[in-house]
């Protein structure tokens, strides 16, 4: 269990305990904070046939079945990578659920990225929490639950999952013993330490430091645009994500948030400078970066160096 979801899994031992469990819950925290790891302890606690100290025995069939992700009363939907999470999937955790289950403890379906349930899959759920079947246990994950339905979060117990910085930081350092890296780095990754070990291990914040770098000689000089628009487009389409987070970073310095507080603040002056904007210069920015997006991923064959320099000129002109 990682360190910082302890307080969730002992919360959840002493609901267990006390024997006032829900049918459902809705986990809500972002990518990469450990939602999945943390339904997998509370699954393998539901399931297991002889618990001690309220967690599971790890000894027993359902606990094996478990720990190799083959229990048959264990279901996990939105596993794969597709946009979208039909009704006729939601009707095929609806039916599992009405099955007895074949161990005899109790079943459980477990949603990932519930807020990719179409419309009409959400309502097929609605009518399952509304009469939950049997000793089952329904577990869904989303980064907001304002993503879902109101009726869908009304039914079930909403847990919000963050981690302790402090914490995060520690365990980072553990896994990567040597490295030098500030919080910052975690903020940005939305706090999220597993999603924060895996953009140090893929070079993410390499990649960054160029691409902010490569901004901020622009400003100065100009006529460096060709170097600049080839390290942003070496770096896409993350480029977007860093370049709106900076500018979301200005908008925070122009609001009196404090700059090491910002996941930007390891580029002071260049922070500075875009926080001397105007906010709504800013927000036009923003919008246009968005746009500029979305226009690059609907023709890949078109020229980023110009596209590029329009915003540029948007954000550094005279006001």
């Amino acid at each position: 269990m990682y360190p910082w979801l302890m307080p969730y899994w002992l919360r959840f031992q002493q609901v267990f305990a006390n024997k006032r469990l829900p049918h459902a819950f809705l986990l809500v925290g972002p990518d990469g904070i450990g939602k999945s790891a943390l339904a997998m302890q509370w699954a393998s606690l539901f399931l297991c046939e002889h618990p001690q100290d309220n967690s599971p025995c790890g000894q027993c069939h359902a606990c094996q079945l478990s720990r190799q992700q083959v229990h048959p009363d264990w279901h996990v939907y939105g596993a794969d990578d597709a946009k979208s999470i039909s009704v006729d999937t939601i009707r095929q955790l609806s039916a599992q659920l009405m099955n007895s289950a074949q161990l005899g403890r109790g079943k459980v379906a477990v949603i990932l990225h519930a807020e990719r349930m179409t419309e009409a899959a959400e309502n097929a759920l609605l009518k399952t929490l509304e009469e939950p079947p049997g000793n089952s246990l329904l577990i869904l994950q989303s980064e907001s639950a304002m993503k879902l339905l109101p009726t869908i979060v009304s039914r079930c117990q909403v847990w919000t999952v963050q981690a302790d910085e402090q914490q995060a930081l520690t365990w980072l350092q553990q896994q990567l013993p040597g490295r030098a890296f500030s919080s910052a780095v975690l903020h940005l990754n939305q706090g999220a330490p597993l999603r924060t070990l895996a953009y140090l291990n893929e070079g993410g914040e390499q990649q960054r430091q160029m691409v902010i770098q490569a901004l901020d000689v622009y400003r100065q000089q100009p006529w460096t645009i060709s170097g600049l628009t080839k390290c942003w487009v070496a770096a896409m389409p993350a480029t977007f994500e860093w370049l709106s987070r900076l500018l979301l970073d200005a908008l925070k310095l122009q609001q009196g948030v404090v700059m090491q507080q910002l996941a930007s603040a390891d580029h002071p002056e260049l922070l500075s400078y875009l926080a001397q904007r105007s906010s709504e210069c800013l927000l036009d920015s923003m919008q246009q970066l968005l746009q500029l997006k979305q226009s690059l991923a609907e023709m890949p064959s078109g020229v980023p160096s110009i596209l590029f320099a329009d915003w540029l000129t948007q954000l550094f002109s005279k006001e």
